[in-house]
Formats: structure tokens, C-alpha cells, sequence
């Protein structure tokens, strides 16, 4: 599920950039980033309607990967405090339960208006949870944004208003992008029955034209959430200096305590 909440002003339309890091499973291609930013043409960065960031926000939670840990250079960056997201990118991890992104858009030359942006999952359904290895970490912190929800278990995904709500966002919703202007948003992304690998556009309106600017996920990574499973091959748990340990209970009880055994 996704929700967007009010923190910036919404009314016109620009939204664009999802990221999130949290990487999916193996065997499925993720969009290329544009080579000059999301929404750039052939002729450069110039010709693009607007520019967008994205990255994973980081909040406490876990990531899931398809397989236990296995190799030296793995389990050496894990438990030495090493970096910990070059392990899970390597390993194709999925977040777990609730993947967040932040967007920041910024107008470029003309004014436009956002008005929707797309989910595209990579598969009709979801999958069954990854059961690999569970990394789980400690975080903090975030500032106000727009708020956007979507719920991947459901077929056919779209942002809400809220967590627990029914209301499309963009059914009355869009967002107005004057020129230098920019929006924060927010997007989570929540998967509890499966696992789910995703793409995002977002689409708008620029001098009566419609368009399409497809999302690149943040730093090489891919858009995937999973659910929690029942056990684990592995689990780690973090600390604030950055070094995991691993513990011997195979399920996530300590950070998901519905899961089933626990």
C-alpha cells in the first residue's frame, strides 16, 4: 500500500522519481535511469519538463534476500561493519513489509501539472516471500512530505490517501509544478502476503500535451517489497555503529511479532 499525505502543497501536477532502494528478485530487469535525469530526451537534461530525486528513506526496518549469506566477502562486511547495502544490492534484497522512498521533483522551464503516478509490477501476482537472509537494522528520522500509499499484495496496485484508506489519491488529486519550484513526497510501498518487484511513471500535462517520464530506481537498485517469511536461512541484526551479529532465532519475531510462531 502507498499513501500520500499532505505536507506540501498539491493542486496542479508534477510527481516523478520513485526510488527505493529496496532491490528485488533475481532475474528481472528494472528500468535504465534517462542518461541526463528522469524525463530527459535525446537533446539533454535541458529538454527535460522537470528534474527528480529519489532515494530510500531510511527508516528501522528489515531487508530480505532470495538466499542465506554465503560467501566470505558477504558475511565479513555484515558482521565487521562493513556496508551493509552493497551486500543487500549483490543479493538482490527486497525491503520487508514496507518499502520507502523519497521523491524530490523540481519544475524546470514551464509549468506542469502531475497527474498520476504509475505502479507497474513485474508480475501479475506476487510471489512468496523471500526467505534467504534477513537484515535488519536501526534508523531514525525523516522530514514532512507529501504522503503516498500503495498496497502490493492487490493485483493492480495505485497510491492511496492513506495506509487504511480506499481513496485513490489521484482520482481528485494532482499536483502543479511552476518553474523551480519543488515538491517532497513520500511513497510506501507495503507487501505482507508476498513478494513483489515493481517499476513507477509518472504521468503529466505541459502545455495541453500529455507525457510519461519513467522513475529510475535510486543508485543502480530496483523497486521490490516482500513480506515477512516464517523462517529465515539466516538473520542478522544491526546496531548503530553499523556492525550486524547474527543471532540464532530464524524468524523476524523481534521486528514483525505477527509473524506466524513467534
Amino acid at each position: 500500500m502507498l499513501w500520500l499525505g499532505a505536507g506540501i502543497p498539491v493542486i496542479g501536477a508534477v510527481l516523478t522519481a520513485l526510488v527505493l532502494q529496496s532491490l528485488g528478485l533475481s532475474g528481472e530487469s528494472e528500468p535504465s535511469p534517462a542518461p541526463g535525469g528522469a524525463g530527459a530526451s535525446p537533446r539533454g537534461p535541458a529538454a527535460a519538463p522537470f528534474l527528480v530525486t529519489a532515494r530510500q528513506e531510511s527508516e528501522a526496518g528489515c531487508t530480505a534476500l532470495p538466499r542465506r549469506v554465503s560467501s566470505p566477502r558477504d558475511r565479513a562486511e555484515l558482521v565487521a561493519g562493513g556496508d551493509a547495502q552493497a551486500v543487500i544490492r549483490r543479493n538482490q534484497g527486497a525491503r520487508a513489509d514496507e518499502l520507502t522512498v523519497g521523491l524530490t521533483i523540481e519544475g524546470g522551464a514551464s509549468s506542469l501539472t502531475i497527474t498520476s503516478i504509475d505502479i507497474e509490477p513485474k508480475s501479475p501476482r506476487a510471489a512468496a516471500p523471500l526467505a534467504g537472509t534477513l537484515v535488519c537494522e536501526p534508523n531514525a528520522g525523516g522530514e514532512p512530505k507529501i504522503q503516498l500509499f500503495a498496497d502490493m499484495d492487490t493485483p493492480a496496485p495505485v497510491f492511496r490517501t492513506g495506509k487504511n484508506s480506499t481513496k485513490r489519491y489521484f482520482k481528485e488529486k494532482v499536483i502543479t509544478l511552476e518553474p523551480g519550484e519543488q515538491v517532497n513526497l513520500s511513497a510506501t510501498f507495503q507487501a505482507e502476503r508476498g513478494y513483489r518487484a515493481f517499476g513507477l511513471s509518472v504521468r503529466y500535462v505541459r502545455d495541453g500535451k500529455d507525457g510519461t517520464v519513467p522513475v529510475p530506481a535510486p543508485r543502480g537498485g530496483r523497486y521490490a517489497v516482500t513480506g515477512y517469511a516464517a523462517r529465515y536461512g539466516a538473520v542478522y541484526a544491526g546496531s548503530p555503529g553499523g556492525v550486524y551479529r547474527q543471532v540464532e532465532d530464524p524468524r523476524p519475531c523481534p521486528w514483525h511479532p505477527e509473524t506466524q510462531g513467534c
